[in-house]
């Protein structure tokens, strides 16, 4: 390997193309005068490209480490508790109108 060869970690490409999706689905946003639809198109086309980046690079790519990985998991962990935590509190407001 050179020295100026990189490995990136698993997911890396992938994380750059939904990047790149997201941007493109805020641009189209305005066309379907709704951002959030824009945004959820741009994450499909981001997927596709993250996949395509993934597959073009898989011989830079270098498994997780194990601090990466439980680094991971613990994202993944807070997400979830920050999600249900917000479908908690968007449930409690809206039982509380119903009253």
């Amino acid at each position: 390997m050179s020295k100026n060869e990189k490995k990136y970690p698993k997911g890396y490409w992938m994380g750059v193309g939904i990047s790149i999706g997201v941007a493109i689905g805020v641009a189209l946003g305005p066309l379907f005068d709704n951002i959030g639809i824009g945004i959820a198109i741009g994450i499909a086309i981001g997927s596709g490209i993250g996949a395509s980046l993934e597959q073009r690079n898989k011989d830079n790519i270098r498994p997780l480490t194990e601090r990466e990985n439980k680094r991971q998991r613990w994202a993944v962990i807070a997400g979830l508790l920050i999600m249900l935590a917000t479908v908690i509190a968007i449930s409690l407001l809206l039982f509380s109108r119903i009253k």
